[in-house]
């Protein structure tokens, strides 16, 4: 088997990933694949199901929010042409397109990779879009270019075979500085620009994120070189798919490994692990540029406009909801090549940032901008801070319609002076894909029965603050068709209530849970023939969906065990290097068990991971003579050579001979024949 080697640089965007997605899309289509099959398969490439039958959305992936200006019309094209109604900024930064039909999936896929931007890895149990602060690349107070640094980790492990089906995907985030704007409190793994006597570097955070269990981010490393950014990386993969659960993978995501072990344990496993793997190669790492940051006041979520480090200015748009249709981005491409700009970055908060634009040319710019509907508020204060995920409007485990319930709050904004300035976070269930829990007010959709019937709701969240990770306090139970007037009197509360310099966070502490509801006594009993129909809606409330959501897709066995082979038989190669011989027949002996499983499970002998790894090869025996068996045993006969001192390289050899003689095997069919003799 020809495995990836450590050396190479893997490029994001490759036109043979559109190449392998249209060979599956023709597998699906066929009825050769079943429809877990498929999922597990499409997921990896960007394509989910949407709660509307036949039709998928399509993920963009953009690591640290950087596009290219001409990736712009890319955009606006591929809106045309595949999608229908608007594109959409995600939380992740990342772009996406809905209402695609599964048979022209294909196709929009070979649009994009042929222009430049890549769908791979940015859905599944992958590590999804890398992220970054909103300014990377032009805060006064940044180390480093968070979002050059965003771009590096992703290349640095996009298609690698161990991160292809983990138990559950992870995300990861760049800060620039120690402010931590991209949020390191909340994600699975984070780094965090510092320096520490004269030396810069990053801190390390692990074990984070939001959903129904939040949990706060542990420090596991104190300081780290960039080059040990990919080892880091690494370190957090293994640990992931040495001990997260693949059973349940409700609780597969890496914050359960810091509840299950405990902080002090887990710190200690990170460390151990990152200890052992330094030293092995990694794919080649572009050298970072650093500056030393300077003093300025950057807001957590930044609009406006902001001086650049380099004198130059930022110009920080709010597209409603962050939808921006074709015509839209044809005209942000337009605007940046009037003003000269090499590219425009998303942001978490569902923003675009214009990085780059001179003094000069600045009136023009906010001019324009605002001609198409992106406002360029003159401060935070002014700003309709409002982001939401689409809930049902196409999202299949979507409970209530977040996105009508968050055009409503910004139509607020236009005459109530309470709902600028106030971060509202909408999700249209509880897993958190709007980041209810990090907002000043948040809301999450639910079902509650009424009478013995489900109506949508909204449990409401206050004082949650990005910064710290702290998640909002749990506050009162609305009906969606309450949850406008009730965030109304909320802000009202806090407008008039609030002590000097009080904020969201300790005023609601200090009102309590009963205090919340107090304030929203007038909307009790209230007597309402809408409240089974969702904000914005006309038909009445379904009630919770029954679907299975696709972030935790199922994944075919064998391509796991393919794929934890060959990168058994990668780490083979990263020992020889560095003359590592015990651990390279440790990495030997787990190829040959991963390849000898695989080919069990296609005769339909279904192995266990707990299996040692001589019973796995007495079941290969049992099954008799044949190409895989005898494979395996040239594999054992240049392991005990090697352990004697034999040629290592013939035993890497047999490992990658065995490999592919599995696979081969498997194409043919035979072990089904030997089986059924």
């Amino acid at each position: 088997m020809n495995a990836i080697t450590p050396h190479e640089t893997e490029p994001l965007v490759r036109l043979s990933d559109a190449d392998e997605y249209r060979q599956g899309l023709g597998r699906r289509l066929s009825g050769e694949w079943d429809e877990e099959r498929w999922t597990g398969f499409r997921v990896r490439y960007g394509i989910y199901g949407q709660k509307q039958p036949g039709v998928q959305m399509i993920r963009i992936k953009v690591p640290g929010g950087v596009l290219p200006i001409e990736r712009l019309r890319v955009l606006a094209e591929f809106g045309r042409r595949f999608c229908k109604g608007d594109l959409h900024i995600t939380t992740r930064q990342d772009v996406q397109c809905y209402f695609v039909p599964l048979a022209e999936s294909g196709d929009a896929l070979e649009f994009l990779y042929s222009n430049g931007l890549t769908t791979r890895e940015a859905c599944g149990n992958t590590f999804r879009n890398v992220t970054a602060c909103a300014l990377a690349g032009v805060c006064p107070r940044e180390h480093v270019d968070a979002g050059a640094v965003a771009e590096r980790v992703a290349r640095s492990w996009i298609r690698h075979p161990l991160v292809q089906h983990m138990p559950r995907k992870s995300k990861i985030a760049i800060s620039g500085c120690g402010t931590d704007c991209a949020a390191s409190s909340i994600h699975d793994l984070a780094f965090v620009a510092t320096e520490r006597e004269g030396k810069k570097g990053f801190v390390v955070h692990a074990g984070g994120g939001l959903g129904g269990q939040p949990r706060a981010a542990v420090r596991v490393l104190d300081f780290v070189d960039e080059t040990d950014i990919p080892t880091v990386v690494e370190t957090t993969a293994r640990l992931h798919q040495r001990y997260s659960d693949r059973i349940n993978r409700n609780n597969a995501r890496l914050k359960f490994l810091v509840k299950r072990f405990g902080e002090a344990r887990f710190i200690e496993l990170f460390r151990e692990e990152f200890n052992r793997l330094k030293g092995l190669s990694q794919r080649p790492w572009q050298k970072l540029e650093w500056r030393d940051p300077g003093e300025s006041e950057i807001a957590k979520t930044p609009v406006g406009v902001v001086r650049q480090h380099d004198g130059r200015l930022a110009v920080v748009g709010n597209p409603p909801l962050g939808l921006l249709s074709a015509a839209q981005f044809d005209e942000l491409a337009a605007i940046a090549e009037f003003a000269g700009l090499a590219e425009l970055r998303t942001t978490r908060d569902q923003n675009i940032v214009l990085p780059g634009v001179a003094d000069a040319d600045l009136a023009e710019v906010v001019r324009r901008l605002e001609a198409i509907g992106i406002a360029v508020p003159a401060a935070p204060e002014q700003d309709a801070n409002v982001v939401t995920c689409p809930g049902t409007t196409s999202c299949r485990i979507g409970i209530t319609n977040s996105q009508n319930f968050a055009r409503a709050i910004v139509d607020d904004v236009k005459t109530d002076p309470s709902a600028r300035g106030i971060a509202v976070r909408i999700s249209g269930c509880q897993n958190a894909c709007g980041q209810h829990q990090i907002g000043d007010f948040g809301f999450h959709g639910m079902a509650k029965k009424v009478g013995g019937h489900p109506a949508p709701h909204y449990q409401i969240h206050v004082g949650g603050d990005v910064q710290t990770g702290r998640v909002g306090v749990n506050g009162p139970i609305v009906p969606a068709r309450h949850a406008v007037a009730a965030l109304r009197l909320l802000r009202k509360g806090y407008a008039e209530g609030r002590a000097e310099g009080e904020s969201v966070r300790a005023w609601a502490e200090r009102l309590g849970r009963a205090g919340l509801a107090a304030l929203l006594s007038s909307l009790q009993g209230v007597e309402d023939d809408k409240l089974f129909i969702d904000y914005g809606e006309t038909e009445i409330f379904p009630g919770a969906p029954t679907e299975r959501g696709e972030c935790a897709a199922p994944f075919a066995s064998d391509d796991l065990l393919a794929d934890l082979a060959n990168d058994a038989l990668i780490r083979c190669d990263r020992h020889l290097l560095v003359g590592r011989a015990d651990d390279f027949l440790a990495a030997a002996q787990e190829a040959a068990v991963f390849a000898v499983r695989r080919a069990l499970h296609h005769a339909m002998r279904f192995t266990k991971d707990d299996e040692a790894p001589e019973a796995i090869f007495e079941r290969l025996a049992a099954l008799g003579p044949g190409p895989v068996a005898s494979a395996q045993a040239d594999f054992a006969a240049s392991r005990v050579a090697a352990r004697a001192g034999g040629s290592a390289d013939s035993h890497r050899e047999a490992v990658a001979v065995l490999l592919d003689t599995v696979q081969a095997s498997m194409a043919r069919g035979a072990l089904e024949r030997d089986a059924a003799e």
